[in-house]
């Protein structure tokens, strides 16, 4: 996405603790590119220090860190597969070393096998289960030990439309992605009340260069996103295709909103689950 996002700036009405992260780090998985990249640039364009977490993407998470510095942002770079949990730990405690503090995990990493549910083999079972739902586990874990000694920490989840809508080419990928969001249930309770968990479902959003959310699109018999800006589900409900913005905007209102929304699950999409 070329196109710049629009983020808070200190001149608005917005005070500090609604719309920005000034000098807080900020980890995300998976933000080399794609939307990962666009929310690593929108939450630095709101004062976050971004900690860009890759695997085996070099190339394209120097790039990120080109744009956010080129935009007068601060950013790192970090690899490391976080569905190894000793990986995962040390990109923590990295993370955490190079400002002092650790005040937001975003969870967006995603393994996306498409096949049928009689082609999933073992391999692939695992590889979404272990980007998808163990990597987030043992990261928030370690994420946590540093946030409650800090005194606050919040942890996002991006969850998709998992959670309202089957895809029988994604079972794995989608089980694992609803058993997430009840992982953010379960740790909002369990972290109480230093650390706010949520998660963020939103509908599909963003429209990657490979063609491979078109496909996406074709198979759920929907619409691609150049078709125009909205469409017809059945006969009543008109349905606006989302963007990364949207999204954008979400991860950052949990960053910086009230510690008292904690445990949610948000959808982002326009009102379609509700058809």
């Amino acid at each position: 996405m070329k196109a710049r996002l629009r983020t808070p700036t200190k001149g608005n009405r917005m005070t500090a603790a609604q719309g920005r992260l000034d000098g807080k780090t900020v980890l995300i998985t998976g933000s080399a590119e794609r939307a990962g990249r666009d929310f690593a640039r929108y939450l630095a364009d709101a004062g976050g220090a971004i900690v860009i977490n890759h695997w085996r993407q070099p190339a394209e998470a120097e790039e990120t860190l080109r744009l956010i510095t080129e935009a007068g942002g601060d950013a790192i770079v970090i690899e490391a597969d976080v569905s190894d949990p000793s990986q995962a730990r040390t990109l923590v405690e990295q993370a955490a070393a190079w400002r002092g503090d650790l005040s937001v995990l975003v969870h967006n990493a995603s393994s996306l096998r498409l096949k049928e549910f009689e082609d999933v083999t073992v391999e692939d079972f695992d590889a979404s289960f272990g980007v998808n739902l163990r990597g987030p586990f043992f990261l928030s874990q370690a994420a946590a030990e540093v946030m409650k000694k800090q005194g606050h920490g919040r942890i996002i989840a991006l969850v998709g439309n998992s959670t309202s809508e089957a895809w029988p080419n994604l079972i794995p990928h989608t089980v694992a992605k609803t058993g997430l969001a009840r992982l953010m249930e379960q740790l909002a309770v369990a972290l109480s009340p230093v650390i706010q968990c949520n998660s963020i479902a939103p509908a599909q959003f963003f429209r990657s260069d490979d063609g491979s959310n078109d496909e996406l699109r074709r198979y759920r018999g929907e619409p691609l996103a150049q078709q125009g800006d909205t469409y017809r589900v059945g006969t009543r409900f008109e349905f606006r295709n989302g963007n990364v913005q949207d999204v954008a905007e979400a991860i950052l209102y949990l960053s910086t909103c009230t510690p008292w929304l904690t445990g949610a699950t948000i959808r982002i999409d326009g009102g379609k689950a509700l058809y």
